[in-house]
């Protein structure tokens, strides 16, 4: 702290100087299993079908006035852990080697089934940076924390960055009912906390927050189960339970939003909110949940498996626009570099790139990547999903999913059929080549794990 005997002038340099006037902040809040359709944000304005027609998550949409919503981002991956292991290292899933969740080994799992999958890693790599290492290493004096959900092995947080955290949680922390339904009220205090004591302390801030919902089980308050039970029912969202916990995931992200507000760091802290992949399905007991209008859910490679909602808001960021710009969530380890003023390189082979650009021009421009390609590799089964061995590639708006154990290719021309119902690739059969031959290059490139038959 400067002496009180300096002069007001050269208190005033000191005051400005210092990191919690001139560095910015960064809070990253992930949510489980949250889908494109989920929130009642419409993140296509061309199409009124992406919102929920029932969830109610009025935060979200303040988000989205007070920021850039991102209507084509995508999650690395269609499961949970390999994506947190992406947005650690800003490096594919694939070219770690963690191709599905950790702690699913092929085994008597994938007994009777065509292909055999490939073994894959459970941990980060202990040779990788994570975003939290590169920011202690480069930016001196900023606070690390990391708070719910983390679902990797490898010694948890503490072991890769994090200064304070909820330890190597998984699934299993979430599955709470009362007194606090899959932990959200807990895990939103303990981030508040946080940002109090960075508050008190002066220090800037890297803070990701991860809650487990939405992913099954289902729980929440029977308050908030009853508001909902007696609202109107969408046709694509009905089930109340589920409507209720998304909303309490909603109100905790307005929490923190608040806390922001009346701490004074809402104005120097930029603001993520997305996914970790789409969400699931389910009927039956005339409760519907459903990713309608993309196909499929979560563990597939179909837009309902990877489409995510984002969320950015912050110093410089216009508010209230879209950005039709495809982007990844592997391009958060750059992006958050970049705005934390890092000056150092990036670590080798880091697959995604800077949004800073998007953000700071009305979301118009481009990604600058490895490749200008988007490529998704998950050679596994999730039998009670349907999922087969498969792989993607989107360029522009064109995506094509390969199937292995049918050896199939499917072309989708996105910005017309985002339900991915028309193959189009005997109509264009050189779009088809080209796109196939650049994914069959990645995956050679990275040494991608693959499926095998029998």
């Amino acid at each position: 702290m400067p002496s009180p005997n300096l002069p007001a002038a050269v208190l005033l340099l000191v005051s400005c100087a210092s990191p919690a006037f001139a560095s910015p902040n960064v809070l990253l809040i992930l949510a489980d299993d949250m889908s494109w359709v989920g929130t009642s944000v419409q993140m296509a304005p061309d199409l009124r079908g992406s919102r929920s027609d029932y969830h109610r998550t009025p935060n979200l949409e303040r988000l989205a006035r007070e920021g850039m919503r991102f209507s084509d981002a995508y999650a690395p991956h269609p499961n949970c852990s390999p994506t947190r292991l992406a947005i650690q290292t800003g490096k594919s899933p694939a070219q770690l080697k963690m191709t599905d969740i950790i702690n699913r080994g092929s085994g008597r799992y994938y007994d009777g089934l065509p292909m055999i999958p490939p073994q894959h890693i459970d941990h980060i790599p202990h040779a990788e940076v994570t975003l939290a290492e590169f920011v202690k290493q480069h930016r001196p004096g900023y606070a690390t924390g990391h708070f719910g959900k983390w679902h990797l092995a490898g010694g948890g947080p503490g072991r890769h960055g994090y200064d304070e955290h909820s330890g190597a949680t998984s699934n299993r922390e979430g599955r709470s009912a009362a007194p606090d339904p899959k932990r959200t009220v807990s895990v939103t205090t303990r981030a508040i906390d946080f940002l109090n004591h960075r508050k008190q302390a002066g220090e800037p801030f890297f803070l990701q927050v991860s809650y487990y919902a939405v992913h099954l089980g289902i729980f929440a308050f029977d308050k908030t189960v009853r508001e909902f039970a007696g609202k109107p029912k969408g046709e694509r969202h009905n089930h109340a339970a589920h409507a209720a916990m998304t909303h309490e995931t909603d109100a905790a992200v307005g929490r923190l939003l608040a806390a922001l507000d009346d701490l004074g760091l809402a104005d120097n802290t930029y603001v993520i909110f997305t996914s970790d992949n789409g969400s699931y399905h389910h009927s039956g007991d005339t409760r519907v949940m459903t990713n309608a209008p993309l196909r499929g859910q979560k563990a597939s490679l179909w837009e309902g498996g990877i489409r995510v909602p984002l969320f950015v808001r912050g110093p410089g960021v216009q508010a209230g626009v879209v950005s039709r710009v495809p982007v990844t969530g592997m391009d958060f380890y750059p992006t958050i570099a970049e705005l934390l003023g890092a000056q150092a390189e990036l670590p080798p082979r880091i697959e995604g790139g800077s949004l800073t650009g998007l953000l700071k021009n009305g979301g118009e421009g481009a990604v600058s990547r490895r490749r200008g390609e988007l490529v998704w590799h998950f050679p596994h089964y999730q039998t009670d999903k349907g999922s087969k061995p498969a792989s993607a590639i989107r360029a522009g708006n064109w995506k094509l999913i390969k199937l292995y154990e049918s050896q199939e290719v499917k072309l989708f021309d996105l910005s017309q059929d985002i339900g991915e119902t028309q193959d189009v690739g005997n109509e264009n059969p050189e779009v088809a080549r080209r796109l196939e031959k650049r994914l069959q290059a990645y995956l050679e490139e990275i040494d991608a794990p693959m499926a095998v038959m029998r």
